[in-house]
């Protein structure tokens, strides 16, 4: 077992972690935006009492532990988080990194252009380490897992960057890494630059392998044959990207393969944002609950499938924790 920092500013051993949705998100609040224009947030203790509410409701369909994704250029708002935790018996696990498809924000761009000039040096290394070994600013909070982004644009030198502080801050911590992709392919080249970078792939989990295309597992078995874990993990656009039935047939081959340790399940749910325009609700009402469409859906389906309690236990209870638990395994 290892200890693991929740958003309540305490611990929890390991073997708490229950029933985990590894790729969800509580808030993703612009903060630039909010900051000069506040209506786009309303009033925060509404929006905290509507995320509590739909913990809870998860909570009774036995969700045990949320790992919240939000990071910096996400609209990470650790105050919110942290008032949530504290309301809810849901754990909750914060991130670290900095997101972004393409470019860096100015502030990172010019230190990382003018580092022989500088005399604080501080980049994207110091703030990943601090996040994880002091706590994010002065909420006493620790992050417990490292996130970085590629998408569409490839890995352009902004990402490239933040690849290699990501790679460099898990090799110092011990601390798992877990990616947004654009599918394998994209995993694929975050594989490569970890492995320039000398980072073991059993520690890295691959996030939105479900959006490759659904006729070809090729791309996703080169990921896995790595001892690398990937993430069947945004059931809530499964509508939107049209490929609910193809993900549950994927996922069914692969456990069928023998990968079943090596998979993770989630929604990549959001309890409220103003980052990304709001969907017609009357047009794309979503089906179930916030955080309960695997229990009330996705996991019944994979048993009719063929699916073994055991397998979607170790996908749902085996592989988060395995995950964490390679913290244990230290620096190197």
């Amino acid at each position: 077992m290892v200890k693991i920092p929740t958003a309540r500013g305490d611990e929890i051993d390991s073997a708490q972690l229950g029933f985990t949705l590894m790729v969800e998100n509580l808030y993703n609040i612009n903060t630039e935006v909010n900051l000069q224009w506040p209506e786009t947030l309303g009033d925060p203790e509404e929006r905290i009492d509507d995320v509590v509410s739909a913990l809870e409701n998860a909570r009774a369909h036995g969700v045990d532990t949320i790992v919240d994704r939000t990071i910096p250029g996400l609209g990470r708002n650790v105050e919110m988080l942290k008032k949530t935790a504290e309301r809810t018996k849901v754990n909750i696990i914060l991130t670290t990194g900095f997101y972004t498809w393409r470019d860096l924000p100015l502030m990172f761009e010019f230190r990382e252009q003018m580092k022989p000039m500088l005399e604080d040096k501080r980049s994207f290394e110091y703030f990943f380490e601090k996040d994880i070994e002091e706590g994010i600013g002065n909420s006493g909070v620790r992050a417990a897992v490292l996130k970085v982004a590629t998408d569409k644009h490839g890995v352009t030198e902004g990402v490239e960057i933040l690849l290699k502080a990501t790679a460099r801050v898990h090799r110092r911590t011990g601390v798992p890494i877990g990616t947004h992709t654009d599918g394998a392919h994209t995993g694929l080249l975050q594989m490569e630059a970890f492995r320039a970078e000398g980072v073991d792939l059993s520690r890295v989990y691959f996030g939105h392998i479900c959006r490759t295309p659904g006729d070809d597992l090729g791309e996703i078995q080169q990921l896995l044959d790595t001892g690398a874990t990937v993430g069947f993990d945004m059931l809530s656009m499964a509508d939107v990207f049209g490929n609910r039935e193809s993900r549950l047939a994927r996922v069914v081959e692969l456990c069928r393969r023998g990968y079943a340790g090596q998979i993770l399940l989630s929604h990549d749910n959001q309890g409220f944002t103003d980052l990304t325009p709001e969907i017609d609700q009357k047009r794309h009402k979503a089906p179930y609950p916030r955080w309960c469409e695997l229990s009330e859906s996705f996991l019944p389906l994979l048993r009719e499938n063929g699916v073994t309690d055991e397998q979607i236990d170790q996908m749902m209870i085996g592989n988060p924790r395995r995950i964490f638990e390679s913290r244990a395994l230290g620096a190197y």
